[in-house]
């Protein structure tokens, strides 16, 4: 109780003394000034109080019955009754599920004027009100209810907050009160970010909840894609000589040989999707005259997808080097290689075409651009560029990448075009289908950059219109 007959609320300013005479000088509680409480001793509870202790905060865990069972907590950790560790501190660390809160409600006096930290997560999405949004209408109604910490795992609190985001989404309906959980938050070593009102928990405890929600879109094209072109390369080769005479073989090599070609073109079809939305974004721009013009769902779905895309591809890339690596030999790509002498029937090959070593060259010069793009992609090396780097590695040489990926196509199917028994079933060729696109894609890219349309788009992208913006009534 303050001194006026008040309840204090914890966030009183605290006067200080000073010899000098020039007056008192008030300084605001922190988080340190009291310990830090803790409701629950499971594996959260503990994690969560070991992780204080690394950070210089005294720690209170309270338990129903603290002197049945003491849990195996850090060192320096009180442990105590609810009421009696409540009493202690002002921040109270909510460590219990949903399921439990029922029993807080006794525990509602003590609580009162606290700030209780909810770091629970709901076991499945709904569009119910949020665990911390329940607790403060129905439950704890005179506490100052915070959500945060629900992103964050036991193990990775206890291991140094390594594996793990540290960023920490932090929300309440009480400014002082979301402000002191944000300074506990930076102390611990998280990035806090402060979502607002705690209607905001809604979005924050369905982001566990969320398996890989950047990735769906590009990891759905990815499969659809190396489904058909499975499917694709099946066709054309080895059930066309089966159907035709019979031939089981390269059935029997498709696992190697044949997926090999698969993943060939399934990279160079996924680095060609990471530029292709750009193209379009840029003639929409140039069609209507303006960058305010609000892109298509779909459109601005694949535009936010380019760097899984980007990263898919350097993966089936990398794959597709390695079996490249474990198959190169004249009897799996003759064409590459001179002829030597056939000896007891037998045909030998000598060194390689310069047409297969500059098939090496170019996929290894591509495969290195892609890593390039792919490590520039990463948030701690993409933070340490500024932004006319970043957009030169993944604009620049991200073309750069796609041409020379583009030419090792070629180079591979330089020897067939022209040979008709390859064209079986009305359809071209594996490496002329998976050239179409990125050709495309690169010629659109030049018409781009000559002078009377580059220059129109650079002006649209610095704020220009074609046309006046609509005067608001």
């Amino acid at each position: 109780m303050a001194a006026n007959g008040k309840m204090s609320t914890g966030n009183e300013m605290v006067v200080l003394k000073t010899s000098e005479g020039d007056g008192p000088k008030y300084v605001k509680d922190s988080p340190r000034d009291h310990p830090i409480v803790i409701i629950g001793a499971g594996d959260y509870g503990r994690s969560f109080a070991g992780r204080l202790v690394k950070t210089g905060f005294r720690v209170v865990i309270g338990r129903r019955d603290p002197e049945r069972r003491r849990p195996n907590v850090p060192e320096g950790v009180v442990v105590t009754s609810h009421s009696d560790a409540i009493s202690r501190g002002k921040i109270v660390i909510l460590a219990v599920p949903r399921d439990a809160y029922s029993d807080m409600a006794e525990l509602k006096g003590d609580l009162t004027g606290k700030i209780v930290v909810d770091v629970s997560n709901k076991e499945k999405l709904d569009t119910e009100k949020s665990n911390a949004e329940y607790l403060s209408e129905d439950i704890l109604d005179k506490s100052l209810v915070v959500k945060g910490f629900n992103v964050v795992s036991a193990w990775s609190l206890e291991s140094g907050l390594v594996g793990g985001s540290k960023e920490v989404p932090i929300c309440s309906d009480d400014k002082e009160a979301r402000g002191e959980v944000i300074q506990l938050a930076k102390d611990m070593g998280f990035f806090p970010m402060d979502y607002g009102c705690l209607r905001a928990a809604r979005d924050v405890e369905a982001i566990p909840l969320h398996l890989l929600p950047g990735w769906r879109f590009a990891t759905k094209v990815m499969f659809g894609l190396l489904a058909f072109l499975s499917i694709y390369v099946l066709f054309q080769g080895p059930l066309y000589k089966y159907v035709k005479s019979g031939v089981t073989k390269d059935i029997q090599h498709f696992p190697g040989k044949g997926f090999n070609r698969v993943l060939a073109m399934l990279a160079l079809t996924l680095l060609a999707l990471v530029y292709f939305p750009g193209i379009i974004a840029a003639f929409r721009q140039l069609a209507y005259g303006t960058k305010y013009q609000r892109f298509p769902t779909w459109l601005d779905t694949w535009l936010k997808s380019r760097k899984q895309l980007g990263l898919l591809a350097l993966l089936v890339a990398s794959l597709h080097a390695i079996f490249s690596a474990c198959l190169m030999s004249p009897e799996y790509y003759y064409h590459m290689y001179e002829k030597g002498p056939v000896i007891e029937g037998r045909q030998f090959y000598g060194m390689m075409f310069w047409r297969g070593e500059l098939l090496i060259f170019t996929g290894g010069l591509a495969l290195a651009l892609m890593s390039v793009l792919g490590v520039t992609s990463t948030p701690s090396v993409q933070n340490a560029m500024n932004w006319r780097e970043f957009v030169f590695v993944q604009s620049k040489l991200g073309f750069l990448c796609l041409f020379v990926g583009t030419a090792h196509c070629i180079v591979y199917g330089s020897t067939g075009f022209n040979k008709m028994y390859l064209y079986v079933w009305y359809t071209p060729p594996p490496f002329l289908l998976a050239m179409l696109l990125p050709c495309l894609i690169i010629l659109l890219k030049m018409f781009l950059l000559s002078p009377c349309l580059n220059s129109r788009l650079m002006r649209i992208r610095r704020g220009w219109e074609s046309k006046p913006k609509a005067t608001p009534v």
